[in-house]
């Protein structure tokens, strides 16, 4: 393999807002026995790309030719030692990076998966608690959590915004053989679809280990499998995962989080409110 070419290096990226599902998309396919896996490799990154103030990279950042070739080079280190023929890596830091991701590996391929906002802003929450920000440092979050000293749900509101918008106007630039869009919702309700789907845009197809692995996902919170890296995350606040704003948010703040999120919801095909059953709590 030339790995400084950057051609025969063809890793699959594995985006998304944070608690959108990429842990457990990415331990699913992670079970491919063609695979090898990387959970946040921020050490290798931060290696030969220093972190910033946010974590948005673009191609502008990408001037130093050894820092790329380096990069190149521990990737495909990686790949060699795991044993397997494709690279796959579950970062959220990458959905802010996918143009700077095309041009220091040309060939990758990217998964972006997309959940409600209203859930994943009830998911976020719990993590970016009191005056602290939390996960993806999304362009201008100082500026963000100045705004919004005391409106958690605002900030997680405008997190999913951001990362959503540059990594579906990234991710579409690559054409439909290296981007695959997936939703969250299709995750819990269809899972060996939904992560078919995403083996063939990897080049694989499903086997045993990963039908086992699809078939853990579910809706129901109660005796459902969590991601191992995730399960620190979990809160037992909500039944079910799809919807869980309804259980978790007031109505207040569910018209708060559509005020910045509902116009690219609606281009994503979310409706604008729960289900008549399940309204959000006053």
């Amino acid at each position: 393999m030339n790995a400084a070419s950057g051609q025969a290096l063809a890793p699959v990226f594995i985006v998304g807002c944070a608690r959108s599902g990429t842990s457990i998309l990415g331990e699913t396919i992670a079970a491919h026995p063609r695979v090898v896996y990387l959970y946040e490799a921020n050490t290798i990154w931060r290696r030969f790309f220093p972190d910033r103030d946010d974590d948005r990279l673009t191609p502008a950042d990408c001037r130093d030719a050894a820092a790329i070739e380096g990069l190149r080079g521990a990737l495909a280190t990686v790949l060699e030692e795991g044993g397997g023929d494709v690279l796959v890596e579950k970062n959220p830091k990458h959905t802010l990076r996918i143009a700077f991701l095309d041009h220091v590996l040309p060939a990758c391929r990217v998964l972006h998966i997309v959940r409600d906002a209203r859930d994943t802003v009830a998911s976020l929450m719990f993590r970016n608690r009191g005056r602290e920000w939390g996960h993806l440092r999304v362009p201008g979050w100082s500026e963000l959590l100045a705004r919004y000293p005391e409106e958690n749900h605002l900030r997680c509101a405008h997190q999913w915004l951001e990362s959503v918008s540059i990594a579906r106007r990234e991710g579409m630039a690559l054409g439909t053989g290296r981007y695959l869009e997936l939703r969250y919702e299709d995750l819990v309700a269809r899972p060996l679809e939904t992560v078919e789907a995403a083996l063939s845009l990897a080049g694989l197809q499903m086997t045993g280990e990963v039908r086992e692995a699809a078939v853990k996902i579910q809706d129901l919170t109660a005796g459902s499998y969590h991601a191992r890296r995730q399960v620190r995350h979990f809160v037992d606040n909500h039944a079910r995962r799809v919807g869980r704003h309804a259980e978790n948010l007031t109505a207040e703040q569910v018209a708060d989080i559509m005020s910045v999120c509902g116009d690219l919801m609606r281009d994503l095909g979310y409706g604008d409110a729960a289900p008549p059953e399940r309204q959000a709590r006053r």
